[in-house]
């Protein structure tokens, strides 16, 4: 199965049983998203399972993808939230492995590559579709070049990139990807991230693999994040190896509902879906 998606969006779930806050948010990207991201305990906190959410995104006819994080869970538990993701009807699963969190044990049992490898079977007769991660601007960008090939090989049907400040980087590793034929169908899911204050960069830096750009950081603290974003989105939008723009919205539905209408406009899309 491959998910065609236009638009995507993820969210983060609470960490009280609050269904209400849930389907608020899903109600206000679905004006302008195809998919809507769950995601599994998202910063390493404990978090209302993405299961639960599948329902509450499905009243609003938009497409589901369950992430399932290899960090916490043995192969038990991960063939469990990938047969409970398929019962549910959600349309795929985002397999990754999940960032280290301070004093909490990784599970080790299963990589990203075996998981990709096996839940299709598990999920059978449901047709998932299977999503894997990669690092466009990783530090060994070879190294990150030859796991997403094992990815995709694995059964990868869709790949969403760390998040973009530099579109031009992106483009030259999707090129370097296709070449290299790292990539074959699977489809690209571009990342954009609405990053609202000065705060949230210092949180970023101290989580990610790579510190955000100055430049990035200046035009955040002057209030200017979310037009940064559209501005990303438009650009994106220009890169033929780019199917699908996902939207990080981290709290800010409304504005990632803007970024995803740009990104549909600079497409030739209508700005909200189809219902």
């Amino acid at each position: 199965m491959s998910i065609d998606a236009l638009t995507s969006a993820e969210i983060s779930l609470p960490a009280t049983p609050d269904a209400t806050q849930v389907r608020d948010r899903i109600a206000i990207l679905a004006r302008h998203v195809d998919l809507v991201g769950l995601t599994d305990n998202h910063a390493g906190k404990p978090r209302m399972s993405p299961l639960a959410a599948v329902a509450l995104a499905r009243e609003q006819g938009v497409a589901t993808v369950v992430h399932v994080s290899c960090r916490d869970r043995n192969r038990l538990a991960l063939r469990s939230q990938v047969v409970g993701a398929a019962a549910l009807g959600s349309e795929g699963v985002l397999c990754l492995y999940g960032d280290p969190v301070p004093g909490v044990p990784r599970v080790r049992d299963y990589t990203t590559t075996r998981l990709l490898a096996e839940a299709k079977a598990w999920a059978a007769p449901h047709d998932l579709a299977l999503g894997c991660v990669a690092d466009p601007f990783a530090v060994d960008g070879e190294a990150e070049l030859a796991l997403l090939g094992r990815k995709v090989a694995a059964g990868a049907d869709f790949v969403q990139t760390q998040m973009v400040f530099d579109v031009d980087g992106l483009a030259a590793f999707l090129d370097d990807a296709v070449e290299g034929g790292k990539l074959d169908d699977c489809r690209v899911h571009a990342s954009v991230p609405v990053i609202r204050t000065a705060r949230m960069i210092e949180v970023l830096n101290h989580a990610l693999p790579f510190r955000v750009p100055e430049r990035v950081a200046r035009q955040v603290a002057a209030g200017g994040g979310v037009d940064l974003a559209v501005e990303t989105a438009v650009a994106l939008a220009g890169l033929e190896r780019v199917h699908a723009l996902h939207v990080m919205s981290w709290g800010s539905e409304e504005a990632a509902g803007r970024v995803a209408a740009a990104f549909r406009a600079a497409r030739g899309a209508p700005v909200e879906r189809r219902r």
